[in-house]
């Protein structure tokens, strides 16, 4: 088995992690592909493009945080490859072990693990498409000010005035959404989340939308500001007042994690956010 390792070197455990996970895997039989500038960190390791990586490699380790996960994870996709999260950074909801753990690599050669299917959001904005893991947030510039926002659904419309809307997956509910009040939904159910942030109007609440709906969002600013577009929190983009943002979910992509245990999406709760306890 080919397993390629992405690594978050500015992790501080990332590269301790990254000497013993090799160490397990090496000794199980596996072939290790690193990309190119970790040479003077680890020997008798193959050096790749971290591009060709995606195409060659069989399963995907990724080395850090969630962020790096979720970065990584989103290429993946698009080569069909597993993805495996080892936590090096601080909540590591996404990461499907921890550092102290590390003895359960062994179960990739084996096969003892499970592929879990998760969806990714398509946003497009004129001519341009994004693809969101977590979430896709539209929201007002510097000044404080308010922002109109229409969302239309089924032929209808309804509004919002807020700082600005969340558009969230199952896998991102426990991130921005879950603070701006949204609800905890289970990753095994595809949906979509919207999650106004801090509206006006106290009845104005987070809504579930069925994952085969396409959901059409618009926004004005007022005069002097603008309304930007981020995506899982590394893309942003401009959006003029008269752009539509087409939020759905993707057709022909999606995640796959591995996970190596029973019982990840509870004990993640448990463990990460001391629910349950």
């Amino acid at each position: 088995m080919k397993i390629a390792m992405i690594i978050n070197s500015s992790k501080e455990n990332a590269l301790p992690i990254a000497k013993e996970s090799i160490d397990v895997l090496s000794k199980c039989g596996a072939e290790i592909l690193l990309a190119e500038g970790f040479e003077n960190q680890f020997q008798n390791v193959q050096m790749i493009n971290e591009e060709k990586l995606y195409s060659i490699a069989d399963v995907m380790v990724v080395i850090g945080g969630d962020g790096t996960i979720i970065h990584t994870a989103k290429k993946a996709a698009e080569f069909s490859k597993p993805v495996l999260g080892i936590n090096a950074g601080r909540v590591g909801y996404l990461a499907g072990l921890e550092g102290n753990d590390l003895g359960k690599l062994k179960n990739l050669l084996t096969k003892n693990y499970r592929i879990k299917s998760r969806m990714l959001l398509s946003v497009k904005v004129g001519d341009k498409e994004y693809f969101s893991l977590n979430d896709a947030v539209i929201s007002k510039g510097p000044l404080s000010r308010m922002i109109d926002i229409s969302v239309k659904l089924h032929g209808e419309c309804i509004s919002y005035r807020a700082d600005g809307l969340i558009s969230a997956t199952p896998i991102g509910s426990t991130a921005y959404s879950l603070s701006a009040g949204g609800p905890i939904v289970d990753p095994d159910l595809d949906s979509i989340i919207l999650t106004p942030i801090c509206p006006q109007s106290l009845y104005a609440r987070p809504i579930l939308i069925a994952p085969n709906e396409e959901i059409i969002i618009s926004a004005v600013p007022p005069e002097g500001t603008g309304v930007y577009l981020t995506i899982d929190g590394e893309q942003v983009c401009p959006v003029l007042p008269k752009q539509t943002i087409s939020v759905k979910r993707a057709s022909n992509m999606r995640v796959g994690f591995i996970e190596l245990q029973e019982g990840v999406f509870l004990n993640a709760l448990a463990d990460k956010f001391n629910f349950l306890k």
